[in-house]
């Protein structure tokens, strides 16, 4: 199974369901999502400094920080090459 990136219209979603005290199980199946994505989004996301709240638009923000940092451009340029060099060695 493919992975893919919660929304801000999901995390929205699953910020509202928690204040209404719903469960993790119940808000995965509503939006046909395992229920490891949504309790890996609010471990990643909830801040023990808030009491645990969980803040779709902090786990947005905390989101695209780990996907711009992830970015291979991010990578310094000598480390590019000995990777695409190693690559190079296992194609056909």
């Amino acid at each position: 199974m493919q992975g893919k990136h919660l929304t801000q219209k999901e995390r929205f979603y699953i910020e509202k369901r928690r204040d209404n005290g719903v469960n993790q199980s119940t808000i995965a199946r509503e939006l046909e999502l395992p229920r490891s994505t949504i309790s890996r989004e609010l471990r990643r996301n909830t801040d023990a400094a808030f009491n645990g709240v969980y803040s779709c638009r902090r786990a947005e923000n905390l989101a695209r920080g780990r996907r711009q940092k992830a970015r291979p451009d991010n990578v310094e340029p000598h480390i590019q090459d000995v990777i695409l060099q190693a690559l190079s060695t296992h194609l056909p």
